[in-house]
């Protein structure tokens, strides 16, 4: 059997809008945020002709909308065009996102690129009148395919190495929202090698044998994707063995930075950078002396937050030409009040964001999260025989109890369901409800102990 080379890729969602982001953004940033996802198809086309892989599949949510922008569907047919000159097919299944309604009628695609339709098809890849691959797939005919279409495939008698193209929901990974559901069972019983799936946005392999993965998408759309994002570059031998690659292509990077307002010996960042820790005594107790209390001013705490997001930065791969921050600060310190009233942390967030702003890459902080409790003793607020002390102890309870986090959630509840707010709050699951009640602690410590 000869060894093949292929590309798999999904949910590129050329032409997303990126949510959550405040006008203030630096025109110039938005710009490149908004050109990210045209950036990393070029980048997918790259990898394939510098690999010279004998194919690339895409495995649904090519566009991000049904009614995909002209635009994205130029530029997915002038990358296949690109493609098909070097003489690489390309397999595209469409999603949830893109389904075959979507596409635009009066485009045509090279010759060279196969859009599977609503049933099964099988597909070979053939060089030098061999065939070296067969590729199946099929589409989603509308946004809301609940149907299993796994159980559609079935491998063939050829001999080559066979691949699936799905875009599809793993077990309960969406919950209720669930799309083409279907099992690791259910792929694996088709006999085919390897399944090339698409839909959850952030890399998994599932299963081994076959190999069963999916690629995470090649751009990250928002914070709750943070991280590289790219494709999987998959290569067999000649014995059927298969070799993943990752290969990182989105140029915007979203990452959630955390920053303690509390104690940080020097010892521990010096660890953690790499160098070696201080070897006399002496020398571990002028180092940690610098840190042994907590943060009590602002020009402490930017210099902190300033050199976590440099430390952040330094992880990202080579291409990245940007960075969009959340900050989450953590620990507990003096500056808890600072951080929780609102014109402070505003001033402070615009303070960051001029320090980081000429960093390689450029970072761009969207927001910040406080999680910070006082700078206080809170034993013995705890046993404070006044409003102050059964507050906070009414709070340690709930948190302790199970009937205490019902009747949390009881009270709650009316908010939670109301039919407007539900469309904008989290789900109340219990680590949501733990922190709205810890939260709820420490504001009434702040406001009944403010001078």
């Amino acid at each position: 059997m000869r060894p093949i080379t292929f590309v798999h890729a999904a949910d590129l969602h050329l032409d997303a809008a990126s949510g959550g982001l405040g006008a203030d953004m630096p025109p110039a940033f938005a710009e490149r945020l908004h050109s990210a996802t045209f950036v990393a198809l070029d980048r997918l086309v790259a990898l394939c002709l510098a690999e010279q892989a004998d194919f690339l599949v895409l495995a649904g949510d090519v566009y991000n909308h049904e009614d995909g922008s002209l635009r994205a569907q130029i530029a997915l047919r002038d990358a296949c065009a690109r493609l098909d000159a070097a003489g690489i097919p390309v397999f595209i299944a469409h999603g949830n996102h893109d389904p075959l309604s979507s596409r635009i009628a009066s485009l045509v695609m090279p010759s060279g690129t196969v859009v599977f339709g609503e049933d099964v098809s099988v597909h070979p890849v053939v060089r030098d009148g061999e065939t070296i691959a067969l590729v199946h797939g099929i589409s989603h005919a509308s946004t809301r395919e609940t149907r299993n279409l796994a159980r559609r495939f079935a491998r063939t008698a050829d001999a080559c190495p066979q691949v699936g193209v799905l875009h599809c929901t793993i077990g309960t990974a969406d919950g209720e929202q669930r799309y083409a559901p279907c099992t690791v069972e259910d792929l694996a019983s088709t006999g085919l090698d390897y399944w090339a799936l698409g839909h959850i946005h952030l890399r998994q392999v599932l299963c081994e044998t076959p190999r069963v993965v999916y690629p995470g998408s090649t751009q990250g759309l928002h914070i709750g994707e943070e991280g590289d994002h790219g494709c999987t570059l998959v290569r067999v031998d000649a014995a059927g063995g298969i070799v993943l690659e990752e290969r990182p292509l989105g140029p915007i990077r979203w990452q959630a930075v955390r920053v303690d307002i509390g104690p940080q010996p020097a010892m521990r960042t010096m660890e953690s950078k790499g160098r070696p820790p201080t070897d006399t005594p002496r020398q571990a107790t002028a180092a940690t002396s610098a840190y042994d209390a907590p943060l009590a001013d602002v020009d402490g705490l930017v210099a902190r937050t300033v050199r976590a997001i440099e430390e952040a930065a330094a992880e990202a791969h080579a291409g990245c030409t940007g960075m969009v921050i959340r900050l989450v600060f953590e620990g507990r310190g003096p500056l808890d009040r600072l951080l929780r009233r609102p014109t402070d942390a505003s001033d402070l967030l615009d303070l960051l964001r001029g320090e980081v702003a000429d960093l390689t890459p450029p970072c761009w902080v969207k927001d910040m999260e406080v999680h910070t409790r006082p700078d206080v003793d809170m034993d013995a607020m705890l046993r404070r025989d006044d409003l102050l002390g059964a507050t906070l102890r009414n709070a340690t309870e709930a948190l302790q109890s199970p009937d205490g986090m019902s009747g949390a959630r009881t009270a709650l509840a009316a908010l939670y369901e109301h039919h407007a707010a539900r469309k904008a709050l989290p789900p109340l699951d219990e680590a949501t409800l733990a922190a709205l009640i810890a939260d709820a602690g420490t504001l009434c410590l702040d406001l009944l102990e403010s001078d």
